[in-house]
């Protein structure tokens, strides 16, 4: 019977594919299978599988010399995946690594749209030693900090390697129709050393990488109602010695703190927090801060804000945006208390809120210890066909008095499968204090987009008020309009050829700054050639001006980039440029060099060894008097004694400052949210104390050392 069930499934998945419409109904099974990396379950005898990947990268639609095949089943409570991936075993690439550090190694992925509703999907990874990483996307960007609780092994054998993956339904979102559910699924694998990314469904070269566009039904029946809870306790306990007036003052502080999570349905969620600690396990990778126009913006990596997270994208925005972000929760820095509600109502209505009591900002002039900040989100989306939506959004912070409001509308329509067209409009509202009054700004985008093989390209406009401002979001600068537009055709040499893929780009934009009256321009060129082994060179140049207080300054650049993995073990890159600068702090114009060189060893699969290094400079352009140099040298070692436990080393130097701060980390998580933490920091300064101030010195004088020990444990219920 089993066997005759097999060839059923086997030959819809035929019809399906002749039809041109492909779907996968999974295989409801009583007995689970193993998560050993091992396929021979009985579940995998009797599951429906899809094999005849085809390339999306370098070019689309092309075969590889080495099949792939992926099963799909599930049972009541669990997603079931398993992929063998014929390989030369020798030559896979692969490391037992922390979680979410196996972006350069072989792996594959299921690309998950568990609502089906085209507006988001989870990318699940698994390289050839069961190390997992998980991101979320939506609105056209991906983030790498979302860690859900699944399960994987995978094992290398003669014939390439294989992956098994357990996914609980509680771990995920979806639209549940009395026990018969409906994602959307791409199967995707990587081969580092042929530069090469397969998929199945293969990608439509005429949508180009519009993943949600382009998913596969996947059907589950029998799925079991549940609801959700989750409870979160940690504690942290923190010892501290700062250097005040010549003297080590010593701190000690022990946190205890709750989290829950409640699954309302099983597509919207509620979570809770009281004093949750938010200390960050992996420092934030230094960034050069001197002379910046506006502040370095760092990416969040708090678990509390990561479900739901990537609703907050909004539409008509890209990397060159002054509007960078709407909703930016590392603005919520030390919360007494916070709330979330996450998910869907109803088929096509997405929400997610924030309430949060944060605790005051310390760089405030006007600085209270007990005083607090409300900071209120609310976000809306109305999903429509394919990946199209209309979404509102509101935030609103107060302190002392005063608030900032910022209420407004995003969305886009894809046309023409291609085609995108994107935009927003926004409103602030802001009151200093009591005493002031308010002001009301406004900001806006518009943007057209098209994305196919051959061809990538966009056309925006942008107009943001003097005076607009939104303290929950990032905003880079204000008081502009700008047109802008880039056109990026690609070009396909014979198999034959080194190089697999050329990229052309031509970028230019045109801006009025507000208070001046006066433009500015930007002219940007540049041409990469994509080569096996993950190599990619490329030369660049923009010709460009810049407004700052009034004054046009040139801010032109040359640019020569390089990075390749040259072996498993072994990857590089470096980048050079030669660049046209304003120094800020006196309104001058210089001129430059940026240097960035960095190097990732793989010594054995269990011990990795990253060493990066940052210059960059800046002269009088008149006088050639040297503004400053700045050298920033990172180096990372990390010990991966198994997939649950490592030990981790950070070393990093600033010239400018001359500050350098080592710090120590052994990491144990069993899965996210069970984990425990003991680390060491310090930072080491050339200075000293002369009887009344800190004055330069040839010396180190530590002037902190801290110890940390945190630990959790995640109960589900």
């Amino acid at each position: 019977m089993k066997q005759y069930s097999k060839l059923f499934l086997s030959a819809i998945m035929i019809l399906f594919s002749l039809s041109g419409y492909a779907q996968v109904k999974s295989f409801n099974t009583d007995e689970a299978p193993i998560i050993d990396g091992i396929l021979d379950d009985d579940v995998w005898k009797n599951s429906p599988s899809v094999t005849g990947f085809k390339t999306f990268v370098p070019d689309f639609s092309q075969d590889i010399p080495f099949k792939t095949i992926a099963y799909v089943a599930h049972d009541e409570e669990n997603l079931y995946f398993a992929i063998k991936c014929f390989d030369e075993p020798d030559k896979i690439k692969t490391s037992i690594a922390a979680r979410d550090r196996i972006r350069a190694d072989d792996w594959i992925c299921i690309n998950l749209d568990t609502f089906n509703g085209g507006q988001s999907l989870l990318g699940l990874y698994v390289n050839p030693s069961g190390i997992q990483m998980d991101t979320q996307f939506a609105a056209g960007a991906e983030d790498i900090g979302v860690d859900l609780i699944w399960y994987s092994a995978a094992k290398i054998d003669e014939e390439g390697y294989s992956v098994e993956m357990k996914i609980p339904f509680k771990s995920i979102r979806y639209s549940d129709d009395d026990g018969d559910v409906e994602m959307g699924v791409i199967f995707e694998r990587r081969i580092s050393r042929l530069s090469t990314q397969v998929s199945y469904p293969a990608l439509d070269p005429e949508k180009g990488f519009a993943f949600l566009t382009q998913m596969m039904p996947l059907n589950y029946s029998g799925v079991r109602k549940y609801t959700l809870l989750e409870l979160l306790p940690a504690i942290t306990y923190s010892n501290s010695t700062t250097q005040e007036n010549g003297q080590d003052v010593r701190s000690d502080n022990f946190e205890p703190s709750l989290t829950a999570k409640v699954g309302i349905t099983s597509e919207l969620v509620l979570d809770a927090t009281l004093n949750p600690d938010f200390s960050q396990i992996e420092s934030d990778a230094q960034q050069v801060e001197v002379n910046q126009r506006f502040a370095v913006n760092y990416p969040e990596r708090r678990p509390f804000f990561l479900e739901g997270s990537q609703n907050f994208n909004f539409a008509g925005t890209s990397m060159f945006s002054p509007v960078r972000q709407v909703v930016n929760t590392r603005t919520i820095v030390s919360p007494r208390t916070a709330t979330k509600l996450t998910g869907k109502i109803g088929d096509k209505n997405i929400i997610s809120t924030i309430y949060a009591l944060d605790r005051a900002d310390q760089s405030l002039a006007d600085y209270a210890e007990d005083e607090t900040a409300d900071v209120g989100i609310l976000r809306y989306m109305r999903s429509f066909k394919q990946d199209s939506y209309l979404g509102m959004i509101g935030t609103h912070r107060a302190r002392n008095g005063g608030y900032n409001t910022v209420m407004g509308v995003d969305g886009q329509y894809r046309f023409n499968e291609a085609n995108v067209v994107s935009g927003n409009f926004l409103n602030s509202v802001t009151k200093a204090d009591k005493n002031s009054a308010s002001n009301s700004n406004n900001s806006m985008s518009l943007r057209i987009s098209r994305n196919t093989r051959t061809f990538n390209g966009n056309f925006t406009i942008e107009d943001i008020a003097e005076d607009f401002q939104s303290q929950v979001g990032f905003v880079t600068r204000t008081g502009i309009s700008r047109i802008s537009g880039s056109v990026n055709p690609k070009l396909f040499p014979k198999k034959e050829n080194l190089v697999q893929r050329w990229d052309f780009t031509l970028y230019g934009s045109l801006t009025k700054d507000k208070p001046s009256g006066l433009n500015e321009s930007v002219l940007y060129g540049s041409i990469a050639a994509n080569l096996p082994k993950n190599t990619r060179l490329s030369i660049s140049a923009d010709r460009s001006t810049e407004i700052f207080q009034g004054v046009e300054f040139k801010d032109g650049s040359i640019s020569l980039s390089a990075r390749s993995q040259l072996n498993k073990r072994l990857r590089i890159s470096t980048s050079y440029d030669w660049d046209n600068g304003i120094f800020y702090q006196s309104a001058e114009q210089g001129y430059g060099k940026r240097i960035r060189n960095s190097v990732d060893y793989q010594a054995s699969d269990k011990l990795n060894v990253q060493v990066a290094h940052n210059f960059v400079s800046l002269f009088s352009e008149n006088t050639d008097a040297k503004y400053y140099d700045l050298h920033i040298v990172r180096g990372r070692l990390v010990y991966q004694a198994n997939q649950y436990l490592f030990f981790r080393a950070i070393g990093q130097y600033n010239s400018l400052s001359k500050v350098w701060s080592p710090n120590f980390l052994a990491s144990f998580t069993y899965i996210p949210g069970t984990v425990v933490h003991l680390g060491y920091s310090t930072v080491l300064e050339r200075t000293e104390w002369d009887g009344q101030s800190y004055v330069p010195s040839d010396n180190y004088l530590q002037t902190f050392s801290g110890f940390f020990f945190k630990a959790s444990y995640l109960w589900r219920f």
